[in-house]
């Protein structure tokens, strides 16, 4: 099979994002670490993030996007995948008439209540299954829109045929485009482990171009964002050891090294961590699939 067989091939896309994924940071994740404790670590932290400027223009993006292809006058059924503490389920649910937030991560679906609470909103139904283990045949081909965003749920093929599955008209998936700067956790990667930081494994152009190939129709647009976060000294530390304890035991070495980046890298009391992140978002109606 010559090269443009092969990129036109949606297996060999399937391949590469396997491939990509195998060689990535998240593929030295300890085994003894429980990623749902780490979710429900960070609960609190994400929920406070939904208010954030940054988080709102993200939201505006995708709502828009969504809107000039009149998804959200279908006021149907939505899943929504790693829902979180309803970063998007809160925006859309007056567009729809039932919202199924599928959220493993327990303090996560807490948050997402509390909220929903608020804002009296009573639409919603709740999932706490992991997307990759959820079998529930009564929810196949069951809604409008199959949504997910920024969420380590749709991380292969069968996770992104899933989504499939389980519309009766359209997906959208939202991720990250190429690499995303975080400049704290890659020096301090370099610091601890002596190597440069892998990438992510995370890279929207390994579903887009196996939806492609595979016939669909994607609808697709991506754009950057950049912005600093800013947390206490203390905050700063238990952050980046949370995120490091995945990867490694942070023992009394770890925490040095933590603890000295940190200090070095504050103005007074206060740490700024950089983040700038080029994202990609994808629709594409399932009944509409190109036979060659």
């Amino acid at each position: 099979m010559n090269l443009k067989e092969r990129l036109n091939d949606s297996e060999f896309w399937n391949e590469a994002w396997e491939q990509v994924k195998s060689s990535s940071y998240h593929s030295k994740r300890r085994d003894d670490v429980s990623m749902l404790d780490y979710w429900n670590g960070l609960a609190e932290r994400f929920a406070r993030w939904t208010e954030k400027e940054r988080t709102k223009r993200r939201v505006d993006k995708v709502l828009n996007f969504l809107k000039d292809s009149n998804v959200l006058e279908n006021k149907g059924k939505v899943l929504d995948i790693g829902a979180g503490p309803g970063t998007f389920t809160i925006p859309v649910a007056p567009s729809f008439s039932q919202i199924t937030a599928l959220e493993p991560a327990s303090a996560m679906v807490d948050k997402l209540q509390e909220i929903a609470a608020e804002e009296g909103i009573d639409n919603i139904d709740y999932l706490t299954e992991k997307w990759e283990n959820l079998e529930e045949e009564e929810l196949v081909n069951t809604f409008d829109l199959v949504f997910a965003s920024l969420t380590p749920g749709v991380n292969d093929v069968a996770t992104l045929e899933k989504m499939i599955n389980y519309s009766k008209e359209w997906c959208f998936l939202c991720q990250f485009a190429g690499r995303r700067k975080s400049l704290a956790r890659e020096q301090l990667w370099e610091l601890i482990f002596e190597e440069e930081m892998p990438s992510s494994g995370v890279d929207i152009m390994y579903p887009l171009n196996y939806l492609y190939t595979s016939g669909y129709s994607p609808r697709f647009e991506v754009w950057v964002d950049e912005w600093k976060e800013e947390s206490t000294v203390e905050e700063a530390m238990t952050n980046l050891s949370r995120y490091f304890k995945l990867y490694i035991e942070v023992d009394d070495e770890v925490k040095k090294i933590i603890s000295n980046y940190v200090t070095e890298n504050s103005e007074g009391e206060i740490f700024y961590e950089e983040f700038k992140v080029r994202l990609g978002m994808i629709l594409w109606s399932v009944n509409e699939r190109w036979e060659f």
